[in-house]
């Protein structure tokens, strides 16, 4: 992560803030989260959740861009696991902040290409993501639901004993989306993309435990232009 993050300002450091510009706005969608327990004979299912928060974007190339986020989000999962006629559901629920690190490239869609003579600028993208991310657990609790043939026993939530789960989250990201124009002078712009957060710590500390966090995240998300590019004599205002 921190090999990443270095990486990252490198790049951004290293290109003139002559054509630089920044992008800022809110973020939110909804998450299929998992964790691969490694209990042998139960099945770990997918729950939903959502995360919400920041964008912000340092654009220093025309298809290249620098983007770090600032979310809330829910991680988690439900294990199930059936002996004897008794199946036991155990959910486990945190909440996260996240801040992934990533690199955006981005292609102009040009819909004259599409619609001959009507259309001669673009006015959305398609982005391609790829880069990191790290979280830090806000809370965690964990609810066991028992059932058998003749009797349903209710699952009451507890937090879960910090000695027993690591806080600290790490891994890496990718996704795609797309983003339209709000206005003609590209000031402002609505986008839909999903991607994949997969995490290398383990959250489990007990002994002879591991569990790896995982979700797929699709958000919608708008971004304000803070900053205006400064042309130079080679640009035509």
């Amino acid at each position: 992560m921190n090999k990443i993050i270095a990486l990252v300002s490198v790049i951004a450091l290293s290109i003139g803030t002559a054509s630089a510009q920044f992008y800022l706005g809110p973020r939110a969608g909804l998450n299929m989260s998992n964790m691969s327990h490694n209990t042998s004979g139960v099945d770990n299912i997918s729950i939903m959740g959502f995360h919400g928060g920041l964008t912000s974007k340092y654009q220093f190339m025309k298809k290249l861009s620098v983007q770090m986020d600032a979310t809330v989000s829910t991680m988690g999962n439900k294990q199930k696991l059936i002996v004897n006629d008794v199946t036991t559901e155990t959910t486990t629920n945190s909440m996260y902040v996240q801040v992934p690190v990533y690199i955006n490239f981005e292609k102009p869609i040009m819909p004259d290409n599409l619609v001959p003579y009507r259309v001669k600028k673009s006015s959305a993208s398609f982005h391609l993501y790829g880069g990191g991310f790290f979280g830090y657990a806000l809370s965690a609790t964990q609810g066991t639901k028992t059932t058998t043939p003749t009797e349903v026993t209710p699952a009451v939530n507890a937090d879960i004993p910090s000695t027993d789960y690591n806080a600290i989250d790490f891994g890496i990201m990718a996704g795609l989306g797309m983003s339209f124009k709000m206005d003609e002078d590209d000031m402002k712009r609505l986008g839909l993309d999903a991607r994949y957060l997969m995490g290398f710590s383990n959250f489990d500390k007990r002994a002879g435990y591991s569990a790896n966090n995982s979700a797929i995240q699709v958000s919608v998300f708008f971004t304000q232009k803070l900053t205006k590019r400064k042309y130079t004599t080679r640009h035509k205002r």
